[in-house]
């Protein structure tokens, strides 16, 4: 896998420096490669329903309408029924590929595919015996734009861009697992190096909005925020 994406970086590096498009083709469509190498900080939160089937007496639980009360069963017919809150907040790499069409030098729709690792703490729960450090990973996909608003204009401000994308993601992170949509924010600034290939940097930011797949675990949610390298092809 390493080595295909060191060999299509190369084929796109090669190609960028040997073409020489005529002065007006900046206007026209081209081919548009988008590549992110980042470090990301994720963070995920829930609510689980904790059933302790071993206590026989009446105990203080939540009601699902939020009432906290003591001495009476649960809705659910279950004595020791409560809720907590958990989470998960943890550190790790981002790799991001794009690729879609630079129309009129200004706007690149794209399909955009992400992959993250991260390593953190949990809390609200305990840690797995066998998972010494507990991790995060999720692999997601979707469309995203492009925009380079003053890509026409003759100074530095034409190498800024801003980008949003909507992803499926599917993954889990201290526990919580979870497949939803995530909607993601980015801004960079590009240094070109030859007509078609630029390298920069750049910031984003995201906000996940998984669905339940587990009725112990309610109102999961998450963030993460980025900063990265890029190389891109346009």
């Amino acid at each position: 896998m390493k080595r295909l994406v060191f060999l299509m970086i190369a084929l796109l590096v090669v190609s960028s420096f040997g073409e020489e498009p005529a002065p007006n083709q900046r206007r026209r469509s081209s081919f548009y490669f988008d590549a992110t190498f980042g470090a990301a900080l994720r963070h995920l939160e829930a609510v689980q329903t904790v059933h302790d089937n071993s206590v026989t007496s009446p105990a203080c639980h939540f009601e699902p309408d939020g009432r906290y009360v003591c001495g009476e069963k649960s809705s659910g017919g279950k004595y020791g029924s409560y809720e907590k809150d958990i989470g998960y907040t943890g550190f790790g790499p981002l790799l991001g590929m794009r690729f879609g069409c630079l129309i009129k030098g200004v706007i690149a729709p794209f399909a955009n595919f992400e992959l993250e690792r991260t390593t953190g703490k949990v809390y609200g729960r305990e840690k797995d015996e066998d998972d010494a450090k507990p991790r995060s990973a999720y692999f997601g996909g979707g469309p995203g734009v492009a925009i380079y608003p003053f890509s026409h204009s003759e100074g530095a401000a034409k190498n800024i861009y801003m980008v949003a994308t909507a992803n499926m993601l599917l993954g889990s992170g201290g526990g919580i697992g979870f497949i939803g949509v995530n909607v993601m924010f980015e801004a960079g600034y590009l240094y070109p190096v030859s007509e078609r290939l630029n390298f920069g940097f750049a910031a984003g930011a995201d906000i996940i909005s998984p669905g339940e797949i587990d009725d112990d675990i309610n109102d999961d949610n998450g963030f993460g925020v980025w900063i990265g390298v890029k190389m891109v092809r346009k």
